[in-house]
């Protein structure tokens, strides 16, 4: 008999409770669901800018001269390629082959990196890059998770309030996928060119009372705070898989799409994740078995209602055979059709 999963709390919760937020558990985390309306907060990270906390993801800080030889043996690509400043999208993988772990690699130093992965998979991903330093290593892992904050902001003006609010410095020095340490009222923290919403965007990461004075700024300046809710809808409209729900079952990179995209090795190609749109105004359950007639073909991942497509979307692991756009499928009583990926994307 499994032991009941812990559930996590963020550092800030009290800041969010003040602000209005409505908690539910996402992969072991309480997390802020809505702080009002989650349309009203998707427009404005679509429109303007949204803040939001990406605390529950984990934080592991890998530093020594062998450090990279860690990484290497955790996940895959090039990270031994990977430049001072610079930062990069991997996956860590199973012994089959599947993903374990979905991580974004920033090296902040010469000899050190912040490895940030997916909620769910924090222990998973530490036991295996400890696992990883041999006894002659000169390496360390250290969880950051609980001591530190991570802090996101994106959207289309998020380079003219990251510009006007922190620092003129990294709208204008970072580029997409670079990494600097700045300084916020005499504080220093790390800031990352990254976003997972389809947006352009920043990640920051922070000691909580500094994410707080930053939360609490941005805020009072008029940038609204955007819920867990409004997040997955980005998320699902820019088809960026999560590991809980997407990946979970045990996918490829090549079935997540993943392989090239994040040059690395593909593995099995029986199945695809793959996007889907369907006729109705409900959203169909996780796991709900997707049919092509009377055979079985996959099953539903990721599904939410995009108020700006007026739509339900979702994201479907099926059997590559099937996942050609405009092949038509069923979940339960819904029609769904197979479509090409992305649902949205960001207009130059």
């Amino acid at each position: 008999m499994s032991l009941p999963r812990p559930v996590y709390h963020l550092a800030l919760r009290e800041l969010h409770a003040a602000n209005g937020a409505v908690f539910n558990v996402a992969a072991g985390w309480a997390v802020p669901m809505r702080y009002g309306d989650p349309d009203t907060e998707l427009a404005a990270l679509r429109g303007r800018a949204a803040l939001f906390d990406l605390s529950s993801r984990s934080r592991f800080l890998v530093t020594g001269t062998d450090a990279v030889e860690v990484l290497k043996a955790v996940f895959a690509g090039h990270v031994e390629d990977l430049e001072e400043g610079r930062a990069m999208r991997t996956v860590a993988l199973g012994a089959g082959g599947t993903i374990d772990d979905v991580a974004l690699i920033a090296r902040t130093g010469g000899i050190a990196y912040l490895v940030s992965g997916e909620p769910g998979r924090r222990a998973e991903t530490l036991a295996r890059l400890q696992a990883a330093i041999q006894a002659d290593f000169d390496a360390r892992a250290d969880d950051r998770t609980e001591t530190t904050c991570l802090i996101g902001l994106a959207g289309p003006e998020a380079p003219l309030v990251a510009n006007e609010h922190l620092s003129e410095a990294l709208p204008a020095r970072l580029q997409a996928l670079q990494c600097m340490a700045f300084e916020f009222h005499g504080f220093r923290g790390l800031a990352i060119r990254t976003s997972d919403t389809g947006e352009d965007g920043f990640e920051f990461m922070l000691a909580p009372a500094v994410a707080q004075h930053l939360i609490e700024t941005l805020h009072a300046a008029g940038t609204p705070l955007a819920g867990h809710e409004a997040l997955e809808v980005a998320r699902v409209e820019a088809c960026i898989p999560a590991f809980e729900p997407d990946l979970e079952p045990g996918l490829s990179p090549a079935e997540a799409d993943l392989d090239v995209l994040l040059d690395v090795p593909g593995g099995a190609e029986d199945r695809t994740l793959t996007a889907l749109l369907f006729d109705g105004v409900g959203v169909p359950a996780v796991a709900t078995p997707l049919w092509a007639g009377d055979e079985r073909v996959g099953e539903l991942r990721s599904c939410v209602r995009s108020l700006s497509l007026n739509s339900t979307i979702g994201l479907g692991i099926i059997e590559s055979r099937h996942a050609l756009p405009g092949r038509e499928l069923r979940a339960g009583a819904d029609r769904a059709t197979v479509v090409a990926k992305p649902f949205y994307r960001r207009r130059p």
